[in-house]
């Protein structure tokens, strides 16, 4: 029989081995689960959460099929802004594709900054129907 100290040992090499050789894989699917319970955050931008995002799905080296990858993008951004995003689409922005989502978000989010905002639909802020309607006819305009 070993000493009491040798199966530690032992058992601290194997832990070792198993979590070296399995690490990637357990924590593959734990950044599976983050990309789904994504939300975008209260102060971010839509680029700023599109990109964040395309990071979280590359860290979790899964592959998703575009139409599931732009439907899990899209459940994270709030209603109110969902709204927006329809009438800066012309219609559903679902059936846009992933690529012209991102230039939606993109639009959105620097006409945003250039009207000294983080989000056209910030609560607090308040704006008026004609300054909306400047800013949609610029994003409107840049898309085109």
């Amino acid at each position: 029989m070993g000493l009491p100290g040798d199966s530690i040992t032992t058992w601290a090499q194997m832990q070792q081995a198993f979590n070296t050789k399995y690490r990637d894989y357990c924590r593959s699917k734990e950044t599976k689960g983050e990309i789904f319970r994504m939300t975008m955050g209260i102060d971010e931008s839509l680029e700023d959460y599109e990109e964040r995002f395309q990071l979280s799905y590359k860290r979790a080296r899964c592959t998703l099929d575009p139409e599931s990858l732009k439907l899990v993008l899209l459940r994270g951004v709030p209603e109110d802004l969902l709204d927006t995003l329809h009438m800066l689409a012309g219609g559903d922005i679902y059936q846009l594709p992933y690529e012209d989502i991102k230039t939606v978000f993109r639009n959105h989010s620097r006409a945003a900054r250039k009207g000294g905002r983080g989000n056209l639909l910030s609560a607090g802020i308040p704006f008026s129907k004609h300054e909306f309607s400047n800013q949609l006819e610029d994003l409107k305009s840049e898309v085109r």
